[in-house]
């Protein structure tokens, strides 16, 4: 499996409000192309404005992680251009550029084994070691259902292909913000700090691949 994270902002123009409302419809469509057969798992993850924890980013209005299988990068055919240029058109509708120069593919590592949650946080490193070390102290922190860490793969598309300036993204999950705020407390200090982006966010997920959709889906 490889995974696809893209930290984005919005259309000029559009009210955050708006933006994730043509967000979602951006997603339908997405599942709606030829290339949906490769999908394992898509989450849109709403950033939380104001950031509502010490040290996280208000500078950006999308976080979405796009699970795929591997087969994705030998399976294209002639038959999924159309479908793909048509999410490029779609993605100069909805983002302030195109997904492919704001995006990092990479391979996950699951810390702490649990439910997503209504809240989680997106931390972006430069240092995959310091990324490391940190999401290895959140896994002992009470309070945290879910932590993983994501390091950058080239494998598949080569360095040209990741675009983003990080090497790694933690996600830390917890079921309300009050949870998270107290759970990183006593590695803030070092985590937050640490993270050279930090983005506190509701996840909706789009996509499962074992229950196949998800009531979450607006458009």
């Amino acid at each position: 499996m490889m995974k696809l994270i893209y930290l984005a902002k919005r259309k000029p123009g559009f009210t955050f409000d708006e933006f994730v409302c043509r967000w979602r419809r951006h997603g339908a469509l997405c599942m709606a192309q030829p290339l949906w057969r490769f999908a394992l798992g898509y989450v849109q993850a709403e950033p939380i404005l104001p950031p509502p924890i010490t040290g996280a980013s208000g500078d950006y209005d999308a976080v979405a992680c796009y699970m795929v299988r591997d087969e994705m990068f030998t399976g294209m055919t002639e038959d999924d251009m159309p479908g793909a240029m048509k999410m490029a058109e779609d993605e100069l509708e909805t983002f302030s550029g195109p997904i492919p120069e704001v995006s990092l593919w990479v391979s996950e590592e699951s810390l702490k084994d649990g439910e997503l949650g209504c809240v989680t946080a997106f931390l972006f490193f430069r240092d995959a070691v310091a990324a490391r070390t940190g999401a290895a102290k959140a896994r002992d922190v009470a309070g945290l259902n879910r932590v993983v860490l994501n390091l950058r793969d080239d494998s598949r598309v080569g360095p040209g292909g990741n675009t983003l300036p990080y090497m790694a993204v933690v996600e830390l999950s917890a079921q309300n913000v009050p949870e998270l705020e107290k759970a990183v407390n006593p590695v803030s200090g070092n985590l937050f700090a640490e993270a050279d982006v930090a983005v506190v966010t509701r996840p909706a997920v789009m996509w499962d691949r074992i229950t196949g959709h998800s009531p979450t889906v607006r458009v």
